[in-house]
């Protein structure tokens, strides 16, 4: 059995891997219950070890040390359909709404939904004209930030759940 600072260590050391890991993800990947877990995120929060994002049934743990102005382009990098779109527009700067529901396969209304959320987070930039053509906010820092991140498993599937409803 594992000592209480082991599992803290073990932790830390996924938070430290992934900044960003989703409380799932630490579930999964430890194995430890959902009140031990909530108990030793929270003693290591306290003693200012890792720093936790929370939102309506979510949270995310970054190490005390990361920039909290990468935090949202790191969630959204775990979101499937916000992923493809991002990646995208590193690729090739800029695309229009057609050229990139085409090519992320999603549906137009799924699409649309991600892209308005992505612009009102500040990392992508909607380029007004008789075409509208959306771009990275910062194309630099994204790719700065894309190249140190990993992508969860977990995030990938609730992601394409929640797909399946924004046709409603």
């Amino acid at each position: 059995m594992r000592s209480p600072n082991q599992k803290r260590k073990t932790i830390l050391k996924m938070v430290e891997n992934d900044p960003g890991v989703g409380f799932l993800d630490i579930q999964k990947e430890t194995g430890y219950g959902h009140g031990v877990l909530s108990h030793h995120l929270k003693t290591l929060e306290n003693n200012n070890l890792i720093r936790i994002l929370r939102a309506e049934r979510k949270m995310w743990a970054f190490p005390i040390n990361s920039d909290p102005s990468e935090d949202g382009l790191r969630i959204y990098l775990r979101k499937e359909t916000c992923q493809k779109i991002l990646l995208l527009l590193m690729r090739q700067y800029t695309a229009t709404f057609s050229h990139i529901y085409n090519e992320i396969k999603k549906s137009p209304s799924t699409t649309s939904i991600t892209l308005k959320m992505l612009v009102e987070q500040g990392l992508v930039k909607r380029i007004p004209g008789f075409t509208v053509r959306y771009c990275l906010e910062d194309h630099d820092r994204t790719v700065d930030i894309v190249s140190k991140s990993k992508i969860s498993k977990t995030d990938v599937l609730k992601d394409r759940f929640a797909d399946t409803f924004s046709y409603l």
